[in-house]
């Protein structure tokens, strides 16, 4: 091969085009991670242009979002403070970036330093002579304008502007993503107020409830109908004491079992409420509140007893069951034969047997 022969590709690309097609295409993969795994939406940008600006010779990036129908600078390279003030916001149609929104096309200005045009005269004053601006659509959306000049030449290639335009649309793909994540989020806090405004709200109308009960229940004449009020009033409480956990955990939609049962045994004369190894599940509210009256049944019977009465949590021996076991001498084998408590064996999806003064209720730890 001589000096003056070129390798020639099977594409018809020289060696050299191919090479830098390579670089190019390698460096649009990096952006790409990057972005992907990108959580700030201006510093994102910043990193971008810290990227490409060696490989395409930048000066300056604009990046603005769209807010409020208008155009507020979000992220800036090569600027001075008083360059970047001055274009802080844009209006839609006012100079190129403006422009490129409002009409949402790409804009690419050449030889801007021999330009008398009033849409250039922005970028004039700060010294570029080639600037290219993308609009940032997603849909029908408009997100913002990504912008990138050059003081040194009067335009950008074919294939610099292809290459740009390619990472504004990985721009705008993370984005929106962040957007998507922040609107979530917020969804999310909204929704965790709401929730737990509305137990606080359960639980005090609860209480109410059970303060109206106890006054009913002292002002029974009839010993049978008083006795029944204090059940119920009992059982309300336990009701509430169930949300009770909610307010010392970050999850405002499940309650640990734990914390649910060691909160149970109220005035009784209970040993403990032990964990054996480690024990991690948590229950719906729903669930929980139904394993709570449960295990006060339980704890009702064992109430009556002299001895006292234990409660133990353990894992069922592997990751998908749950065990309480509740022990006390004189549990009765029919400890659950109310239709209420069968009704919560079945919210709750679980099984129960009684054997030596052992009580033991078996159910899903994974719900």
């Amino acid at each position: 091969m001589t000096s003056q022969q070129h390798a020639i590709t099977p594409s018809g690309e020289s060696g050299v085009d191919l090479a830098l097609s390579r670089h190019r295409l390698a460096l649009v993969a990096q952006a790409a991670e990057q972005l992907l795994a990108a959580v700030d939406p201006a510093r994102m940008v910043d990193d971008l242009f810290e990227l490409i600006q060696s490989e395409l010779q930048l000066d300056v990036f604009f990046n603005y979002r769209f807010a409020d129908d208008r155009l507020v600078l979000e992220a800036h390279g090569g600027l001075t403070d008083e360059q970047a003030a001055a274009g802080a916001e844009l209006q839609l149609g006012q100079a190129v970036c403006g422009c490129a929104a409002r009409n949402r096309e790409r804009l690419h200005v050449t030889e801007v330093q021999g330009s008398d045009d009033p849409l250039v005269a922005f970028v004039k004053g700060i010294g570029l002579d080639a600037y290219a601006c993308t609009p940032l659509v997603h849909g029908e959306k408009l997100i913002g304008t990504l912008g990138f000049g050059r003081k040194w030449a009067s335009k950008f290639t074919e294939d610099e502007l292809s290459f740009l335009h390619t990472l504004c649309h990985y721009v705008t793909l993370a984005k929106v993503r962040l957007q998507a994540e922040e609107e979530l989020r917020a969804g999310i806090a909204a929704r965790e107020r709401l929730l737990s405004e509305l137990n606080h709200r359960v639980r005090n109308a609860l209480q109410l409830v059970v303060s109206m009960v106890r006054l009913e229940t002292a002002d029974e004449a009839e010993p049978g109908r008083a006795a029944a009020l204090s059940r119920m009033g009992d059982r309300i409480e336990v009701i509430a004491s169930a949300h009770r956990p909610l307010y010392a955990s970050k999850d405002l939609s499940s309650v640990s079992i734990v914390d649910l049962l060691k909160g149970l045994g109220g005035d009784r004369p209970a040993e403990s409420v032990r964990v054996v190894g480690t024990v991690t599940t948590r229950l719906p509210i729903e669930k929980a509140v139904a394993l709570a009256l449960l295990v006060d049944t339980a704890l009702n019977h064992a109430s009556q007893s002299e001895g006292g009465f234990s409660i133990e949590i353990a894992s069922g021996g592997t990751g998908d069951i749950a065990e309480i076991a509740v022990k006390d001498a004189n549990l009765p084998d029919n400890v659950f034969e109310q239709r209420l408590s069968r009704a919560f064996l079945r919210q709750v999806g679980a099984t129960h047997s009684v054997s030596g003064g052992t009580l033991t209720i078996r159910f899903p730890a994974r719900v």
